[in-house]
């Protein structure tokens, strides 16, 4: 009988930590489906050869989902690497001519689609189960430069439109990680407006409704060619219309930058089109003024549109690559 029932104990007891062990792994299970910060290792990609110019690839975003970007690489090892960040309205592939006139005076390109727009229109527009605030758009910006400052001694980052709005709040969230800020024509909301108004002008646009902002995009206020502004008009990935939420996220993005403008420390350089309709000139350079960067370089291109980066790629390649040299000799005492 005694021996019966140590026996009884002994299979009671493996019992018990069978249980304890499966109650574990629930409990671990239902971790894993929270917040987590997913570094993607690009190091085998970049010490490869490219085999295709452009190259359209994926990495793995703040939340761990696959995000789009297009690599613009001639093979090599190069010291400077630029991210590119696409408009509001658009995707990367708008950046190519600037993207390809870059590498030209050698640097690595790397031109990121925003979660809903381009080759990541289909990601999710969720966030481990909330929707996407503008935080997780910052946050995929770092996902992707964070790993890229193993393998380059300097990240700068070239905003447009939208993108340079995005640049600002990175550079606000980020101090320190890239070296620095190019804004090309920043649309930001005009400061003193109404909620409504600035709403409305997010898309630079007064008589359009807060939903459908991007439907009325007119390709004439951004670039002058016939040819290319059908081109755009015509474009099926561009975005035509943008929801709620994203509206929302772009005003908080934008009082975010509003507010802790002063937290910018690096370099500067923005450039401006005139005339450009979209842009408030002087309450933009008055609102980067309030900045702490050392240096900041305002280049305007006169008789060009919104576009930029498609309407003057040259000038911009070049005046972008001798403000990158300055700053590279600069900090490295040359």
């Amino acid at each position: 009988m005694p021996m019966q029932f140590t026996w009884l104990k002994y299979l009671a007891g493996i019992l018990l930590a069978v249980l304890v062990v499966a109650v574990a792994g629930c409990q671990s299970d239902s971790q894993v489906s929270q917040p987590r910060q997913v570094d993607y290792d690009l190091g085998k990609y970049l010490s490869s050869i490219p085999r295709d110019f452009p190259e359209q690839r994926e990495f793995h975003a703040s939340d761990g989902s696959l995000q789009a970007f297009t690599g613009y690489r001639r093979g090599g090892k190069q010291r400077v690497a630029i991210i590119y960040l696409h408009g509001l309205e658009g995707h990367a592939g708008w950046g190519r001519a600037l993207s390809e006139k870059l590498v030209e005076r050698g640097y690595d390109v790397f031109a990121l689609d925003r979660r809903g727009s381009g080759y990541s229109s289909k990601s999710s527009r969720t966030v481990n189960g909330r929707p996407v605030q503008y935080e997780d758009y910052v946050s995929d910006v770092h996902s992707f430069l964070k790993p890229l400052r193993a393998y380059y001694q300097s990240v700068y980052i070239v905003g447009y439109d939208w993108g340079a709005r995005l640049a600002l709040a990175y550079g606000i969230a980020y101090r320190g990680q890239s070296k620095g800020l190019v804004l090309i024509n920043p649309r930001l909301i005009k400061p003193g407006t109404s909620l409504t108004q600035k709403v409305k002008s997010l898309a630079g646009m007064s008589d359009l409704s807060e939903r459908d902002m991007a439907a009325e995009f007119d390709p004439e206020l951004h670039v002058s060619s016939s040819k290319i502004q059908t081109a755009l008009a015509m474009d099926k990935s561009r975005v035509k219309k943008l929801d709620e939420n994203f509206l929302r996220q772009s005003m908080r993005m934008s009082e975010f930058i509003k507010k802790y403008i002063k937290r910018i420390r690096q370099p500067v350089q923005l450039f401006l089109a005139r005339p450009d309709p979209l842009i408030d000139e002087k309450g933009l350079i008055t609102l980067l003024e309030k900045g702490r960067q050392p240096s900041f370089d305002v280049q305007y291109v006169d008789g060009a549109r919104h576009a930029l980066q498609i309407e003057a790629p040259d000038r911009l390649a070049r005046d972008i690559y001798h403000w990158i040299r300055y700053q590279e000799l600069s900090r490295n005492g040359g």
